[in-house]
């Protein structure tokens, strides 16, 4: 999982945040780690999502990593980058909730 070709970006969001209430409204299955880890599964792709120093349910920023790209079934021609540009898409609308 991960490795030195997978893509990880930051996010800055507009202020503290419920990542797992975020990831629910949007239709997105996740699982908690810890307080300050969360996987994401979309798109089948698997995220790996971190927030240090606040807990994930009230987080301003966040460190985002795809651990797994989509199954090849799913697959179509993005790039990694791009599958991480539109997961992290869901944070940028998430006053829309």
């Amino acid at each position: 999982m991960g490795g030195s070709d997978s893509p990880t970006v930051s996010v800055s969001l507009s202020g503290p945040t419920d990542i797992p209430a975020v990831l629910k409204r949007a239709g997105i299955d996740h699982v908690s780690v810890h307080d300050r880890r969360i996987l994401a599964i979309y798109q089948t792709a698997i995220f790996n999502v971190t927030t240090d120093p606040a807990q994930i349910s009230n987080a301003q920023t966040l460190k985002i990593e795809c651990w797994e790209t989509p199954i090849p079934s799913h697959a179509d021609d993005r790039s990694k980058q791009e599958l991480v540009q539109d997961f992290t898409d869901v944070f940028d609308s998430a006053e829309d909730y």
